[in-house]
């Protein structure tokens, strides 16, 4: 979609009383809004804090009785640590405790089918000496069959580490009752013969190993306790019930849980052997005691709290509670001196002067000497600016940019320069002026800031040395690309670290090694935060103020924006032409000190307008017939002045800078179409033709650098019409354009003198003389009319 050709008129150009109106607002706005971030402590007051040291005697106002609200908070805090908590019933508690008994008593059902319990009882084993023959190690079952054989009364003790400490309670016991039980097994006495047989002695069968049951059970109980190990009451449970009672024990324990678990929950901080007591009497009486007891130790051992705190109902008790203390009232006449000066504010005293309105402590005399002390600066720096930069001391955008630098650098110092003066962006600001500024400029507001930070006790001495240290390095800096920037971050970190290093050996503040490596690390983020504060906020500034850092301009110069390679592509010639006025007009503004990268990308993008119909311009025609012949003045002359608004509109689509935007109208000016004019005067006569109508709209050039694209764009334009010209022509048409535009009065508002007008001058015509030198005429053999080598010259013979 093209641009929008239809004739506009830029707006008059604000007139000097206008502009000066918009700079002293701007200066006033600045001065306010530096009296407000500088002197915001003082104008509302400083806030009053526990741990600091009062500078002057605070008394109480008025005669009052007052709550004393450190006390009633203590009162209350007490009445909420007195209060119980409350309980609540969790029964996701309950079911995981059922799910762990079904667990145990599988298990207990899995041993008595896979292990063979509860044992033969014609072995004579109880419950608890079963439990404890198959559990017990291996080095302790081969010592009792061997003593068993020997008959022996009396067996050593095992090794205590082989021996789970269930079993060192009861082993001695155990292992006394079961000697004679094993001895009688091993070694049974002899049948009594009834009556002599006639025949002699009958062969006496062969007798089974009268301990292969607890053989068997040892075996097959192995591999399980290795896999998963069995609890002792588990096993001693499934010794203790047989296989055909087990169902209704499982069923009868299952039944005994849940009405436990239902009628009270389990509170925390119970002992596991009170459980048991409780769980014994919820099992039936006609049970075995030891079955009764083994069961209740299973069941005691899957159970755990299931009363949790109910928080938020605890919460209200407690809330409750602390509302039933009444206020704790104290009396205090006016005149009472509540904190003495030069004493370090207590919690209590700030509590109590919170109490009767007492938050903050203004300073209108400092404010009053700030103010005063910010007005003597802002006319210093007037005089500066003046003086050494006076294109930024007129301009509203550049005194708006400073001013915003200033007010929000104090501001944050204002606000956190006590609590994080590692991180107030004042390296930041100097590098935001250095790039929009230079360095002069920088420098001075950079003091300046640095002055009032000190005076005003805004940033302790030693942090305000590391920020002053850190914004020399910024200052300094040298930056041409984006990519330098982050470069420089790490060297302003590095420099900040320095500079608070360097304070705290002169100031000679004691501090431990971790304090001060802790510190460091603060300074050095705290400088690498202000180059990243200063990159990020570029685009906003540029855009807010309507200014360009160079890094901006470099990017737009770049001949591989698409803007310039569609002005390429659809108006060559119109291309080729503004890289030859962004060459003569870069000489002119290196020779007077203006912009120099900002004059080049305003030549570059100056006609990129003629792109929407390039074959209205010469340039563009490459010989093909010229349309305006067979068009009226008036015609011509719509054509020619919508390259200015079709540029206009091309700069927004493409989203130039506005500085960049204003040399596509200022470039022309309120010059003359000269050539339709005069058509026009040839048609109709003179005196019918109005030269304001063949006039562009302008605004005139309104800085030194869209005054030297214009003279770059017509010299441009009128050398290149010259035929091999000489270097007098040329000079001769240069100085009759300059000439011409200084008489037309077009460079009225740009600021540009006389003498730097000749100086321009004397760069274009340097940079034509560089573009045109005269070569050398090679001979015709280049171009392969002549042989190569030349012939010999014929030789003449002697006589």
């Amino acid at each position: 979609m093209e641009p929008d050709t239809t004739e506009k008129h830029n707006p008059d150009p604000p007139h000097p009383s206008g502009i000066f109106i918009w700079w002293l607002l701007v200066a006033l706005a600045g001065f306010i809004g530096l009296v407000l971030a500088l002197g915001a402590p003082h104008i509302f007051g400083q806030p009053i804090r526990a741990g600091e040291v009062a500078e002057r005697d605070l008394v109480c106002p008025v005669s009052t009785t007052i709550t004393d609200e450190a006390q009633t908070r203590l009162a209350q805090q007490k009445a909420r640590q007195a209060v119980l908590p409350v309980f609540k019933h969790d029964h996701e508690v309950d079911r995981l405790i059922v799910s762990r008994l079904k667990e145990k008593l599988e298990s207990v059902r899995s041993l008595q089918v896979e292990v063979g319990v509860p044992l033969p009882s014609r072995l004579g084993l109880t419950p608890r000496e079963q439990a404890y023959l198959i559990e017990c190690p291996e080095e302790v079952w081969k010592r009792l069959l061997a003593d068993g054989q020997r008959a022996r009364t009396t067996m050593a003790a095992a090794d205590p580490r082989q021996v789970s400490p269930g079993q060192q309670a009861v082993r001695p016991a155990i292992e006394a009752i079961l000697h004679p039980k094993l001895e009688t097994l091993l070694h049974p006495p002899a049948p009594q013969p009834h009556a002599r047989q006639k025949r002699g002695p009958a062969p006496e069968p062969p007798r089974a190993d009268p301990l292969a049951p607890i053989a068997r059970a040892r075996q097959s109980y192995q591999p399980l306790n290795a896999s998963s190990p069995v609890p002792h009451e588990v096993l001693t449970l499934a010794c203790s019930v047989e296989q055909a009672d087990w169902p209704e024990v499982s069923a009868t324990m299952e039944r005994a849980t849940r009405r436990l678990l239902q009628l009270g929950p389990l509170f925390p901080g119970m002992d596991r052997s009170d459980w048991e007591q409780t769980v014994i009497e919820f099992l039936p009486e006609r049970w075995n005691e030891r079955v009764r007891l083994t069961g209740a130790r299973v069941i005691a051992s899957v159970l755990e709290p299931n009363a949790v705190i109910d928080q938020e109902a605890t919460r209200r008790k407690a809330d409750a509670a602390a509302a039933a203390i009444a206020p704790i009232k104290r009396t205090v006449k006016a005149g009472d001196v509540l904190v003495r000066r030069g004493t370090i504010i207590s919690a209590d005293q700030v509590s109590l002067l919170a109490s009767l309105g007492i938050t903050h402590t203004s300073n209108w005399p400092m404010v009053i000497s700030l103010s005063l002390s910010l007005l003597a600066a802002f006319a210093l720096v007037g005089v500066f600016l003046y003086t050494y930069e006076p294109k930024h001391l007129f301009s509203p955008a550049s005194i708006g940019l400073m001013c915003t630098v200033c007010v929000v650098t104090c501001g944050i110092a204002a606000f956190a320069g006590h609590q994080y003066p590692q991180f107030v962006p004042v390296p930041a600001a100097a590098l935001v002026l250095t790039i929009f500024f230079g360095t002069r400029v920088a420098l001075v507001m950079t003091v300046l800031i640095m002055i009032f930070l000190g005076t005003d006790g805004l940033i302790e001495t030693n942090h305000l040395i590391a920020l002053g240290t850190a914004a020399c390095a910024a200052v300094g800096a040298n930056i041409k690309q984006r990519r330098q920037l982050m470069i420089r971050g790490f060297l302003i970190g590095v420099l900040q670290v320095a500079g608070y290093t360097a304070a705290i050996i002169l100031t000679q503040s004691g501090s431990s090694a971790a304090e001060l490596g802790g510190e460091m690390a603060l300074q050095f983020l705290g400088g690498l935060s202000s180059c990243i504060v200063a990159v990020g906020s570029l685009p906003f500034l540029e855009n807010i103020f309507g200014m360009v850092t160079p890094f901006r301009l470099a990017e737009l110069t770049d001949a591989t924006q698409p803007l310039l390679r569609r002005l390429e592509e659809n108006a060559p010639g119109t291309y080729q032409h503004s890289l030859a006025v962004a060459n003569l007009a870069e000489a002119g503004a290196r020779a007077i000190g203006a912009d120099v990268n900002l004059v080049r990308a305003g030549a570059l993008y100056h006609d990129i307008g003629k792109m929407v119909r390039p074959k209205y311009f010469i340039e563009n025609q490459l010989g093909d017939r010229n349309p305006h012949d067979a068009m009226s003045p008036e015609e011509s002359r719509d054509r020619v002045l919508a390259h200015v608004t079709d540029g206009l509109a091309l700069a927004r689509k493409y989203d130039l800078p506005k500085a960049v935007q204003d040399f596509i109208p200022q470039h022309q000016g309120t010059t003359l179409m000269a050539y339709f004019y005069h058509k026009a005067c040839l048609r109709d006569g003179a005196d019918k033709v109005d030269a304001n109508f063949y006039r562009y709209p302008g605004p005139k050039p309104q800085s030194r650098e869209a005054a030297i694209v214009m003279l770059a764009d017509v010299s441009e334009a009128v050398t290149h019409s010259l035929k091999d010209p000489s270097q007098d022509e040329i000079e001769q048409a240069i100085g009759t354009v300059f000439k011409a535009r200084w008489d037309d009065g077009q460079f009225t508002e740009a600021g540009l003198t006389a003498g730097e007008l000749e100086r321009v001058k004397k760069a274009f015509v340097r940079v034509w003389r560089t573009l045109h030198h005269e070569r050398l005429k090679y001979p015709s053999t280049t171009t392969g009319r002549m042989p190569v080598p030349p012939e010999p010259p014929a030789t003449t013979s002697l006589t």
